[in-house]
């Protein structure tokens, strides 16, 4: 993919007919600037081609940028449109902007969605910028849907507010300290504030949603918080967080009986797989589409099961949020020398700086490509070699968790298309995405089968015949 430079990016941003996708492949995440629930997204100086005078130009307004082209486009669908009209006000679940397809992008065919999300909002951000209550007056909708209160509950350093040090007497959900009570109560206060001034504004229906039980995985919204009381088992932490998710759900249902069937809840819990999260807090674009399965069936009153016209994206593209298929099919180029060395690489700049772990990087340096850096070889294969064993764990073994079988039809996929669903699932099981795409090339590079009893097969004997204190050399 040919470099661009600014004013062909901002062309590109600025027309709405430019889907999404094709313009993904030009930004990423800054990692140091985002918050939880709240992702910054600037250019990708690998694609965009920009002077240092510009560099404060708001490519960290593209948040913003996001939520007109989302407008514009419900602009032009409302000229001609009799089904059903939403207004949707949220945070990142309903505003991710650019890198993700989240739960409006999966429901805007469907329905006509105006939307007034913006990633990081708080609900006081909500009930102060008022922005639902004017659209509800303006765009007159047969239904409001809000997405909040994560940002609220796990933001801002909560957890290290209301998590109490570790205790291996006690059980996970003791851990969950009484100033939570207050934390929840508030913000399930704030919650039915700015419900009511949408019914006021005379909106005729509201749903609201519960968050899927997200992840800890060694990252600074939840791994890290919980590591520093000292809860660093990952079974303890999943088990803390399913509490806390669990305790939201149960003050939101409690929170909707005030208005008497008015308002309804989408309970997501258990509808993004393992393998299907891009974070600790957010799911990836496929992953995305579950709870977007849940708050259809709340609104439309039909079962999960049915048949619902919830578009999902191709597997290839779930585990690259801000990559390309020319980028992936680079990798696969690269000799497999050279993609260990460069995981051992990034596994030390990891130990340095924990925080890259959140970015996607599918570039290799341009050295990597032609001289083997020895020095990390040994680094990289150890890396390889844990989480291929995990990986076959996960696709082979009955003890495996997770969407077991999308890994198992993705063998029919194309090498890059392959290389996304392994890297989602290296994602799933902790990890970083500064790593996964590399360590799913490697593995693909080592040779699966379309018939995955077959690809188990010749991957156990071989995982077999090598020691687990001994790293893999492919």
């Amino acid at each position: 993919m040919n470099r661009i430079d600014r004013t062909q990016l901002e062309a590109m941003l600025m027309d709405p007919d430019v889907p999404d996708e094709a313009i993904r492949p030009y930004l990423q995440l800054d990692p140091l600037e985002s918050a939880p629930f709240e992702p910054s997204v600037v250019a990708n100086p690998a694609r965009v081609a920009y002077a240092a005078t510009e560099a404060a130009m708001a490519l960290n307004s593209l948040n913003g940028v996001a939520r007109w082209r989302r407008q514009q486009r419900y602009a032009r669908k409302i000229r001609n449109w009799n089904g059903l009209k939403v207004v949707a006000e949220g945070d990142s679940w309903f505003q991710y902007p650019f890198l993700l397809d989240d739960v409006i992008d999966h429901l805007f065919d469907r329905w006509a969605i105006y939307c007034v999300s913006a990633a990081g909002d708080l609900l006081r951000d909500m009930a102060r910028q008022e922005e639902v209550t004017v659209a509800v007056l303006a765009e007159k909708p047969d239904l409001v849907l809000f997405s909040g209160g994560g940002n609220d509950v796990l933001g801002g350093g909560s957890l290290q507010k209301y998590l109490l040090p570790f205790d291996p007497a006690s059980e996970p959900a003791h851990h969950v300290g009484p100033a939570f009570d207050g934390i929840l109560r508030g913000t399930i206060d704030i919650y039915a504030e700015l419900i009511e001034s949408a019914l006021r504004a005379g909106a005729k229906r509201v749903v609201c949603h519960s968050y899927d039980h997200v992840i800890p995985n060694g990252g600074r919204w939840l791994g890290r918080p919980m590591a520093a009381l000292g809860i660093v088992d990952k079974g303890i932490q999943r088990e803390i967080v399913r509490v806390l998710i669990d305790r939201f759900h149960e003050a939101l249902m409690g929170m909707a009986g005030r208005f008497g069937g008015r308002v309804m809840i989408a309970d997501c819990r258990g509808r993004v797989p393992d393998a299907g999260w891009y974070d600790e807090l957010h799911p990836t674009s496929q992953g995305y589409a579950g709870p977007a399965r849940a708050i259809l069936a709340a609104v439309e009153g039909m079962p999960e099961s049915a048949p619902f016209a919830v578009p999902e994206m191709p597997m290839a593209e779930r585990a690259l949020p801000g990559g390309e298929p020319g980028a992936a099919a680079a990798l696969l180029d690269a000799g497999e020398e050279a993609l260990v060395a460069e995981i051992g690489r990034r596994q030390a700049l990891l130990e340095i700086d924990p925080a890259a772990g959140d970015t996607i990087a599918l570039e290799l340096p341009v050295a990597v490509t032609e001289t083997v850096q020895f020095p990390f070889r040994e680094l990289g294969l150890g890396v390889v070699a844990r989480l291929e064993r995990e990986l076959h764990r996960l696709m082979c073994t009955e003890a495996g968790e997770g969407d077991r079988e999308a890994l198992r039809s993705a063998l029919n996929l194309p090498g890059a298309g392959l290389v996304g669903v392994m890297s989602a699932a290296l994602v799933g099981i902790g990890c970083p995405p500064f790593l996964a795409p590399l360590v799913a090339t490697v593995i693909v590079k080592r040779g699966v089968a379309p018939a995955w009893e077959e690809t188990c097969r010749i991957w156990g004997e071989r995982l077999d015949a090598a020691p687990e204190s001994v790293p893999i050399d492919g």
